[in-house]
């Protein structure tokens, strides 16, 4: 044991610092290709404990990187170069849930669902439930400002958040915002640390506006044999001023897959269309429902179809939630993979033909893809699976995320809208935000860590370069025996 760990033993109990390797190991990957093994995993159960390792880590000058629920799609918690995980899962107390201010105050390793459940009790809702809601944590929710599935009707997670603990690099406190639903004063620091990954500072305390619960709601599905029909459709019921909850597509071949593996009997089509509502009486919900019904079967949706029990909501958003266990049921071994190509953003007027296009990227190497889009709001998710063992999936997999970026840039989207830069996209930050901006961001970093000690490696702060002196998950785990010394 290193001394710093022994100094870390001196501020956690033996039972929240992990040092052995088998451990470790558990803890070296995520969601992407990379594996990367830390030093220690610590696990603060108070603010004070953060504080004191984070002095240690400044003392030392070494490494630390916060982790959440560990779901990360963009490697933003890998330990890229060791040192110290900081694992936030055991500090996960709501401190407060007040329907007078509608707020809720909650540490950092909450997890979505338990948070969910307790705010269901006062009759209220934080409406940001994260694809990964049944792992992700509150503070890595914050900490990559997400927008989850109902990011059409409620925006982006960073403009929920009323105040804010942060441990800053040097293991100062800086505490932003306050009780009041509005503030504007100076810059808004709150939005700069929501998103920054864990590369400014560690989040141990927010305070977080939270509104009345739906008491009702109902999930509506149609499937289109025209793509074009159902995103013309989707743009109708976004104009009917209809509040959906959530809009979204599915390809065909996510369809079939489905089919294959569930037996729906959905009918043969290009796309599937699912969205969510909800209503504050049956009267309210049935309205909007009848509008948008209307709206699909008049854009040509076969099968228009409201579920409101939970088996019905389930079978009609398997093809969104359900398509990665049917890919990887009919294609034994594979998996999905955190790409640099999993979440771009496109112009709402581009989203069918950038559907088409992607897949017909991914396809053109290959590779297995199927093809999301969040319709509302122009996020497009293809999910490639692949046999990790086969060294020429990943080199098809790197080509497809290569063409996937430059055809979105061509037509004005973006590089990432919901995911975040994280570790797989260093090599395309610089071309994606413009040297000028880069440069900015690459001085509040110095600016709030002068050291560089806040998850490095991450959003190309400190270098616009990946697959350098890093372990890939699956070679890793197969071929390197050193590994497991």
């Amino acid at each position: 044991m290193t001394d710093y760990r022994k100094k870390l033993s001196e501020i956690v109990p033996s039972e929240n610092l992990v040092t052995d390797k088998v451990d470790r190991v558990a803890y070296a990957r995520d969601l992407t290709p990379y594996f990367a093994v830390s030093d220690a995993i610590v696990f603060p159960t108070t603010r004070e404990e953060v504080i004191d390792i984070v002095k240690l880590a400044a003392d030392e000058n070494i490494p630390i990187t916060p982790r959440g629920g560990g779901a990360s799609f963009q490697g933003s918690s890998l330990p890229v170069d060791g040192g110290i995980i900081l694992d936030l899962s055991r500090m996960d107390r709501i401190l407060e849930i007040s329907n007078e201010d509608m707020v809720a105050v909650v540490e950092p390793g909450v997890r979505y669902e338990t948070f969910d459940h307790e705010l269901k009790k006062h009759g209220l809702t934080f409406p940001h439930d994260v694809g990964s809601h049944d792992a992700a944590s509150i503070g890595g929710i914050l900490a990559s400002d997400s927008n989850g599935h109902h990011a059409y009707k409620y925006g982006r997670v960073g403009s929920w958040i009323q105040a804010m603990e942060v441990v800053l690099a040097d293991g100062s406190v800086m505490e932003l915002g306050g009780r009041p639903p509005r503030s504007n004063m100076g810059f808004n620091l709150m939005s700069l640390i929501a998103g920054s990954e864990g590369t400014l500072g560690i989040i141990t305390k927010a305070t977080l506006r939270v509104i009345p619960r739906p008491p009702v709601e109902a999930s509506v599905g149609a499937f289109f044999d025209d793509l074009d029909d159902l995103i013309d459709a989707s743009l109708a019921i976004t104009m009917s001023g209809i509040e959906a909850g959530t809009l979204e597509a599915t390809d065909g071949y996510t369809v079939e897959t489905i089919n294959d593996v569930m037996d729906f009997g959905f009918p043969e089509c290009e796309a599937n269309f699912v969205g969510d509502l909800q209503g504050y009486s049956e009267e309210d919900l049935q309205r909007k429902i009848d509008v948008i019904t209307s709206i699909l079967e008049e854009h040509g949706g076969k099968q228009v179809t409201v579920a409101r029990d939970d088996a019905g909501v389930r079978r009609l958003w398997a093809p969104r939630m359900e398509i990665d266990v049917a890919v990887m049921e009919t294609n034994p071994g594979y998996r999905e993979i955190g790409f640099a190509a999993a979440d771009p953003c496109v112009p709402l007027s581009k989203q069918a033909e950038a559907m088409r296009e992607i897949g017909k990227i991914i396809r053109s190497h290959g590779l297995i893809a199927a093809v999301f889009c969040h319709t509302g709001i122009g996020i497009i998710h293809p999910a490639v699976l692949i046999d990790p063992q086969n060294r020429d999936h990943w080199k098809a997999m790197k080509q497809s995320e290569r063409e996937i970026i430059d055809y979105v840039q061509s037509i004005g989207g973006v590089l990432t809208a919901e995911h975040g830069l994280g570790y797989v996209r260093n090599p395309y930050v610089r071309e994606a935000i413009g040297d000028k901006a880069l440069n900015f961001d690459r001085k509040i970093k110095e600016i709030f860590d002068p050291q560089g000690i806040l998850n490095p490696g991450k959003m190309g702060l400190d270098r616009e370069e990946r697959d350098e002196g890093i372990e890939f998950t699956f070679p890793a785990y197969v071929e390197d025996k050193e590994i497991w010394e």
